[in-house]
């Protein structure tokens, strides 16, 4: 009844004051003495307070590896602040859809409350689908996620990305690109249905806008494709016969497709030209080896095929592009996939969102917070 009241009161509101109509929900069904929005920012290193909205004090930005608002984002927990002496008793709760991280809504509550009321936590919920929702009808929190402006090949890339991560019973997928507000080229994509999962990685030769275009018009036409019907071969050949016809000459785009039955685990990969992806099974990690065909746009005759793959409960698979593998300072030895291999090692026990959140800001910081190249992770676990 309640959760109904605030779903129709958010319908009613102009996107822009959604937080002003969930602040005042949560004040009179709640107790609530106040609340406030902090959205993550692209590269997920600070959680920036929604300014005018809201009631209560005015918030500070947060950073995504301290305190307890960087707390309920990383671990993806209610936390809550247990100061004796403080009037309210201050929770922070995640805000997000299935495992993509929006942010967190800081709600205080009466010191006598005990625990987080279902209302509370239900808020939260109803806000992430809410707020992904608003950004077709304003920029107010797209705008807030930026702590720079986009640039506009960044711009292109950002807006074709699916949901960044995904859980579902038979698997759980996050994706991150770097860096966060230059990115032009690389792109990732993935499909659910109620029988198999289809993912891809890609990267477009070159850099910046041109780089951009290309990407896109490959993630493009193989959605389209996919969406017809097509298998991972028909899309591989949409993608690659646009390709030449729109960008002749030495324009071209690696990527990997997959295919995978979700009952089953087993699938079919196409490797056009892109890096082995890594698998991570029983402690161990390794690649991924198939026999590579031509980068798409290069000829339009090419054939691709398909090569077998078999997922068992419990492994990790790792796609990326070579801007991570090849990242180095000049003079010294690259990141490698050595490196990656040992990181998917020691980094097991991360959720796959997590996960590629430090190992891109691992190759940042390896390169010194520079990067030349785009550098793209996409990780799946499979269950």
């Amino acid at each position: 009844m309640l959760l109904g009241l605030l779903l129709s009161e958010l319908d009613g509101a102009a996107p822009y004051e959604l937080i002003d109509v969930c602040d005042r929900w949560l004040r009179r069904h709640t107790g609530a003495r106040w609340s406030r929005l902090l959205l993550v920012d692209y590269g997920e290193t600070v959680l920036e307070p929604v300014p005018g909205n809201g009631s209560g004090p005015v918030h500070r930005r947060h950073t995504v590896d301290d305190d307890n608002a960087g707390t309920a984002y990383r671990e993806q927990r209610v936390v809550t602040d247990l100061a004796s002496d403080a009037p309210d008793v201050v929770v922070h709760l995640p805000v997000t859809i299935r495992t993509e991280r929006l942010g967190v809504l800081v709600v205080a509550l009466p010191a006598d409350v005990e625990g987080v009321p279902d209302e509370v936590s239900d808020a939260a919920r109803v806000l992430a689908y809410v707020l992904n929702g608003a950004r077709r009808y304003t920029d107010r929190y797209e705008v807030l996620r930026r702590r720079r402006d986009l640039g506009l090949a960044a711009e292109i890339q950002w807006e074709l990305l699916p949901v960044l991560a995904n859980e579902l019973p038979e698997f759980s997928i996050a994706g991150a690109l770097e860096p966060t507000y230059e990115i032009g080229g690389d792109t990732f994509d993935y499909a659910v249905n109620a029988t198999q999962v289809v993912v891809a990685i890609t990267d477009a030769v070159g850099h910046g806008l041109r780089a951009a275009l290309l990407g896109s018009l490959a993630v493009t036409a193989m959605r389209n494709s996919r969406r017809c019907g097509d298998g991972i071969l028909g899309q591989a050949a949409t993608a690659n016969r646009h390709l030449v016809e729109q960008f002749p000459g030495a324009n071209f785009v690696t990527g990997i497709l997959m295919d995978i039955e979700l009952a089953t685990g087993s699938g079919v990969v196409v490797n056009a030209g892109h890096p082995a992806p890594l698998l991570l099974r029983d402690g161990a990690a390794a690649q991924l080896m198939w026999e590579p065909d031509m980068p798409m746009g290069l000829d339009a005759d090419t054939v691709y095929r398909t090569h077998r793959l078999d997922l068992r409960h419990g492994d990790r698979l790792l796609l990326l592009t070579d801007g991570i593998t090849e990242a180095h300072v000049a003079g010294s030895p690259p990141f490698g996939t050595r490196r990656v291999m040992e990181f998917l090692i020691a980094q097991a026990h991360r959720t796959p969102a997590e996960f590629v959140r430090h190992l891109t800001a691992e190759v940042l910081a390896f390169r010194g917070g520079d990067l030349a190249d785009d550098a793209t992770a996409v990780c799946l676990d499979w269950r």
